[in-house]
């Protein structure tokens, strides 16, 4: 639930109410309370714009506040936007999945255990994939700048083991060193080079002989939920 959220996740940043009150009030130019927390804290839904500094000042994404229901979204929403209707009908559930991908870090995922769920505007999704499966991961390390930072969140469509589209974008790789988001580039001759969107961060080239025993492509990147 939004409530339980947001006292995990204030008591893991280390912020007491008042604390959170008066960096929203700093924030949103209005005066808030630490009254104020404790309604939303016993379930007592507050505005979008809240929300939106709430997890700004908490440094997670929007959608950890909401607990898997839709009933939740559709809730908080319909006060600041009555004229939308069918609001399921514009989100995609996904589960985030417990670990995470590296960018410049080794990753770790689980890809059975969820640790939560998020709805999503299907917007942020590419058009190609709104209606296929989508996991989430949170991204560790500044390798893939500007594209995702430390802990933004990826969106990808799992891809079946061992196939290749031979399509250069953005993927979810395992390789010795971890589970990665990458830059790949399939060349002609079978090669791979992955990259980096961080230039700072050397290419790597995988011979096609050695491709398949070394890396593993787990999914195609989708979108991403930015922390800011």
């Amino acid at each position: 639930m939004f409530n339980d959220n947001l006292k995990k996740y204030r008591h893991l940043k280390g912020l007491t109410q008042e604390q959170l009150a008066t960096r929203l009030s700093d924030i949103l130019g209005k005066e808030y309370k630490k009254s104020n927390v404790q309604s939303w804290e016993r379930n007592v839904s507050p505005k979008l714009e809240v929300i939106m500094a709430i997890a700004d000042i908490l440094d997670i994404p929007e959608q950890f506040l909401f607990d898997d229901s839709s009933d939740a979204i559709n809730k908080i929403v319909s006060k600041e936007m009555p004229n939308v209707k069918n609001l399921v009908e514009h989100t995609k559930k996904i589960p985030l999945l417990k670990g995470y991908v590296g960018a410049g870090s080794a990753g770790i995922i689980d890809n059975i255990e969820v640790d939560k769920y998020l709805y999503i505007d299907v917007c942020l999704v590419e058009k190609a994939y709104k209606n296929k499966e989508i996991r989430a991961l949170t991204v560790v390390g500044d390798s893939m700048v500007p594209y995702v930072d430390n802990n933004d969140i990826v969106l990808y469509h799992p891809i079946e083991k061992g196939y290749y589209n031979f399509i250069d974008g953005k993927y979810i790789i395992e390789t010795i060193n971890g589970v990665m988001i990458k830059n790949l580039k399939f060349k002609c001759n079978g090669d791979i080079v992955i990259s980096s969107c961080n230039k700072t961060y050397s290419d790597e080239i995988i011979n096609a002989n050695e491709s398949q025993e070394y890396l593993d492509i787990i999914g195609v990147t989708v979108g991403r939920l930015l922390k800011s």
